[in-house]
């Protein structure tokens, strides 16, 4: 039989020419990627041509040929003998079986292993059962866990069991495409109505594309526990890699990478217009459009577009409130774009209001999800065995989990085991999690020569450190060194800031072929002399690490900075931290939270750089921010329970020498605001007789609050004591009090036994937390991992109110929901 044709013949010339281009850029890597392509057939090759021509050229510096071999000889044999008889197309093949990245991961050969664990699993399943089947597996191997920028390869979450939603879903996607189901990572850059964001898989499958949660198994395809939230989503994107268009709807491009626009998929949208014109009513072409929503006490960006030759731009996007601004030529323009309007003007030569609070509201899109299937009951009991059986399975995985990398790493420094400690204890969980002893080794043993000539804190992690960013850890010490003359040592340990002028001067940068977050390491960048900004800033810090010289990029701004005279200086005179900012808190009864409710940011080029003060807390005395002179702006946020968000922001600038004081203020919320109107899908509760009852049966007609509890749990103890304090009020109510409980243990803790006491005319019901939590709790948009989780409805089954975990002023809340009409 003869072999399958790899391709079309115009799909071959493209890959060819477009290899060829790439080789004429980078001369210096022809010969080395001939010598790891010589004992591949003709398909193998072609396939690899593909990938490194699409590529971000730090993929092409950081990874051996060998590694992007495991995907292109998978994908030439999945191409041969596909799993399944549908025919895919070639671009939808290229990019979304071959191609080797998802997202931002770490690349490690997969494919190859992922498919002989699937291979017999899905025999005889059409492309859908084998994607619902494949999800199934990925939930016995991985599960969610909160962790750090950096994200791991699909290996790396399938040996460490857990993963961030951006971690599993590349697991998830990696899987689908080993098996030959194209698939991608899509992704709501920041919610509207909640602090976060999220991320999740589509599948291709008999001619369209599909969703699901990455390692959380659904009897049936487009349902996840985000169908609610996606549908009030401002923005869905996807990934494309290759220089040809997709054929679906575009927001733009972000380096190299062409991002889709999903959002149709999820949520009622609207396609709004936006002009900008100059000073004097002429069109400006070519202006950069941010698009931006409120999330984590801050503005952040989910679109960004450029306008044409008419001065406008377009953007499908959800039924919410959108912040715009507009930057070009050192000229700006900004406005809020409420949910009822479509278009908008902008005129560029604004000027900044300055010191005076602004009010402002953002409105999130209303609840209103489109995909609405659910499975049969059947499906619904053989999905949760099937899930528990995953969860058992990962459980025993986890029970098993050793780090032999760090085991032997300690093992082998067993005669500095303090200094070791220290090493290992500058790492992050992750870092530990996936590092390499061989790697670790490198660092800890080149680095040793300096232990003794600065403190021990001081060089533990701004010298024998190997974590930078959030870039790959690899050995790099070995190769500056060699890199370097003993001149050269000496010239930038007498002045670090030569290391950054040499960088600058080596080190071309091409943002068009780079994919932003990622970082070339620092021996791969000197080797390529190709590196975005950031990894040109990880490149000082490592020559200087390696030359003893202690170094970071700061957290607070990435500013790269050294050691000089007890302090961190900064290596670019722009970025002095030669003035202050002093934050009061104006309202003692507000705790401010930075990403919470509060954030600050300063003035660029082209928008605003939001500083990083996650570890930092406004106390009495105000907070001190060391700060480069310029412009910043303060924003509080007041996010209601609806997700909206009552807004305030403040300019200012700051001088050289100067250190400006600023008070946070809060804006306060009528009850009115604050409510919701979410429809609950029907659920059952047990009265003591383990009978089964309708919820819509127990909210019927007035107001009902109904209460998980979680008995001797602090969260829970407060709000039963708050309901205790304020009896005489509660009392009015309490045939309207529902709690639920697991079982009747329970009624011996005190503080339950109590409140029944004091509320003889309040409803006991029972329910295993199980499902009725976790859907409940997600359909009210709050943290179904915290109890108790409290609900109130308007005399239906219809939500208008819910709280989750520990929160001081509850009952209150609770009250005032109560007595108003």
């Amino acid at each position: 039989m003869e072999d399958k044709k790899m391709f079309s013949e115009a799909c071959q010339k493209r890959i060819e020419q477009e290899y060829h281009d790439l080789m004429k850029q980078f001369p210096q890597m022809e010969a080395e990627l001939a010598e790891g392509m010589k004992e591949c057939d003709a398909d193998v090759k072609l396939a690899l041509k593909y990938l490194y021509s699409h590529m971000p050229l730090s993929d092409l510096g950081n990874y051996d040929c060998s590694v992007m071999k495991d995907f292109a000889e998978h994908g030439v044999n999945l191409w041969k003998e596909p799993l399944f008889k549908e025919t895919l197309p070639e671009d939808l093949f290229l990019n979304y079986v071959l191609y080797h990245r998802v997202n931002s991961e770490g690349i490690e050969p997969c494919r190859a292993f992922f498919y002989q664990q699937l291979r017999e699993r899905i025999q005889g399943m059409n492309m859908k059962e084998a994607a619902l089947e494949a999800n199934y597996w990925c939930a016995e191997e991985a599960t969610y866990k909160s962790t750090d920028g950096r994200t791991l390869s699909a290996m790396g979450v399938y040996r460490n069991v857990f993963g961030r939603c951006g971690e599993e879903s590349v697991f998830a996607v990696n899987v689908m495409r080993s098996i030959g189901i194209p698939a991608r990572q899509v992704y709501v850059p920041w919610w509207s109505h909640c602090d976060d964001n999220h991320a999740w898989v589509e599948v291709w499958c008999d001619g369209e594309w599909y969703f699901l949660g990455a390692c959380e198994p659904e009897a049936i395809l487009n349902k996840g526990w985000f169908n609610n939230a996606a549908s009030r989503a401002m923005m869905v994107h996807s990934r494309w890699f290759d220089t040809i268009m997709p054929e679906e709807d575009v927001v733009g491009t972000a380096g190299m990478v062409t991002l889709g626009n999903q959002i149709r998929r999820y949520a009622f949208s609207k396609n709004i217009k936006v002009t900008v014109k100059d000073e004097n009513g002429t069109a400006v072409p070519k202006a950069k459009i941010s698009f931006q929503v409120l999330n984590y006490g801050g503005l952040c960006e989910i679109a960004m577009v450029e306008t044409d030759e008419n001065g406008t731009a377009h953007l499908q996007t959800g039924y919410g409130d959108l912040w715009i601004e507009v930057y070009k030529d050192g000229k700006f323009a900004e406005t809020l774009l409420t949910a009822k309007e479509e278009e908008c003007t902008l005129t560029l030569g604004m000027k900044h209001t300055m010191e005076q609070w602004e009010d402002f509201d953002m409105n999130a899109p209303a609840d209103a999800p489109m995909n609405k299937q659910q499975p049969t009951p059947d499906q619904k009991a053989e999905a949760a065995v099937k899930f528990q059986t995953a969860v058992e399975k990962r459980n025993r995985k986890c029970q098993a989990l050793r780090f032999k990398e760090i085991e032997d790493f300690e093992k082998t420094h067993q005669d500095r085991k303090h200094l070791t400690e220290q090493f290992l204890s500058a790492l992050s969980e992750k870092d530990l999690r996936d590092g390499n002893c061989e790697v670790l080794e490198e660092h800890y043993n080149d680095a040793l020569c300096y232990c003794d000539d600065m403190p021990e804190e001081l060089f533990v992690h701004y010298v024998m450190n190997p974590r930078i960013h959030n870039e790959m850890l690899k050995k790099w010490r070995g190769a500056i060194r060699a890199w370097f003359s003993e001149e050269d040592v000496v010239r930038f340990r007498q002045d670090p800031k030569q290391i950054w002028e040499y960088v600058q001067k080596t080190i071309q940068e091409k943002p068009e072929r780079e994919h932003g977050i990622l970082v070339t390491t620092p021996a791969d960048c000197l080797k390529l002399g190709i590196g975005s900004m950031l990894s040109k800033k990880t490149l000082f810090v490592a020559i200087a690490r390696t030359f003893g010289i202690p170094a970071r990029l700061n957290p607070m701004d990435c500013a790269m900075e050294y050691w000089k005279d007890g302090a961190f200086a900064a290596v670019e005179e722009e970025k002095e931290k030669a003035s202050a900012i002093r934050v009061f808190g104006s309202d003692e009864s507000t705790t401010w939270t930075y990403y919470q409710n509060w954030s600050i940011a300063k003035e660029c080029e082209n928008g605003y750089q939001t500083l990083d003060l996650s570890d930092e807390k406004v106390e009495k005395e105000g907070l001190l921010i060391p700060a480069e002179p310029g412009t910043y702006r303060l924003i509080t946020v007041n996010r209601l329970p609806n997700g909206n968000v009552f807004a305030r922001k403040y300019l200012f600038e700051t001088g050289t020498g100067e250190e400006k004081q600023v008070s946070l203020t809060m804006r306060e919320a009528d009850l009115s605001d604050m409510l919701e109107n979410i429809e609950i899908l029907p659920f059952n509760l047990k009265d003591e007789e383990g009978r089964g009852i309708e919820a819509a049966e127990l909210t019927e007609g007035a107001k009902t609050v109904l209460f998980w509890l979680e008995e001797a749990k602090e969260p829970t103890e407060h709000i039963l004591n708050e309901l205790f304090d304020r009896k005489e009020e509660f009392r009015k109510y309490e045939d309207r009090l529902i709690f639920v409980i697991r079982n009747k243990k329970a009624l011996k803790n005190p503080t339950i036994a109590r409140c029944f006491e004091t509320f003889p005319k309040a409803s006991i019901y029972y329910d295993s937390f199980e499902e009725n939590v976790s859907t409940l709790g997600r359909r009210m948009y709050v943290d179904p991992e915290k109890l108790p989780l409290i609900i109130v409805t308007d005399g239906s089954l219809n939500g208008i109110y819910a709280t989750s975990g520990y929160n001081v002023g509850t009952g209150d809340m609770l009250l005032r929901i109560l007595n108003a009409e």
